[in-house]
């Protein structure tokens, strides 16, 4: 049994309760979760089928890393948020940590993204009031950000440059594309979108289908 703020200790072995719980979460299938992990898919089938009482540390950590949780919690010895594996939670990361390689692993906080969405989904908040106008956002507010949904014209993107981290609407023009503020006041209200920075994602959500 899973449940916020308790220990998952269902079984004396509740490896296999937890890891098919998040690989429903994560629509993942053993071939896949073998596939990203390196861990063979008869290997992830025993640990299922619980024919793997003690499955390696480093089996374990393999397959944690995949699934945004650490190996204790994997093997039911730490607390997992229900959020975790609820159908559609996505992690709510940091600016910072934008294109740092384990962005998605071990977070503490997790939000349901209401509508359909990759596996690659992440959650930011807004900071600052460049992007406050008739169709913006508020600072504090949470934004979904889906990588896996292609950047176009009049989409609100996450923008990596660097170390530097845009949220903007993306404009396209014959003579390029272009990062817009929808803040009519802000001191640098359109940029060009040079070909070394990187798109994280689309905004596809924010309290409304965006």
């Amino acid at each position: 049994m899973i449940t916020s703020n308790a220990k998952a200790t269902a079984s004396d072995n509740p490896v296999a309760e937890i890891l098919e719980a998040l690989m429903s979460k994560h629509r993942l299938s053993q071939t896949e979760l073998a596939n990203r992990s390196g861990v063979s898919q008869p290997a992830i089938n025993r640990i299922l089928k619980e024919r793997a009482k003690q499955p390696r540390k480093e089996t374990l950590q393999k397959i944690a890393d995949v699934l945004g949780v650490t190996p204790d919690q994997l093997m039911g010895q730490e607390p997992i948020s229900a959020r975790m594996i609820a159908t559609g939670a996505v992690p709510i990361v940091s600016w910072e940590s934008l294109g740092q390689e384990g962005t998605h692993s071990r977070h503490s906080e997790w939000l349901v993204c209401p509508i359909d969405h990759s596996n690659e989904t992440f959650a930011l908040p807004v900071l600052g009031d460049a992007m406050v106008g008739d169709d913006g956002y508020r600072e504090g507010e949470i934004i979904f950000i889906d990588p896996c949904v292609t950047p176009v014209h009049g989409k609100d993107v996450v923008v990596l440059k660097g170390e530097m981290a845009f949220f903007r609407r993306l404009v396209v023009t014959p003579e390029g594309r272009f990062l817009k503020t929808l803040n009519s006041s802000w001191p640098t209200p359109i940029m060009l979108l040079t070909d070394d920075a990187i798109v994280c994602g689309t905004v596809v959500f924010s309290g409304r289908v965006r």
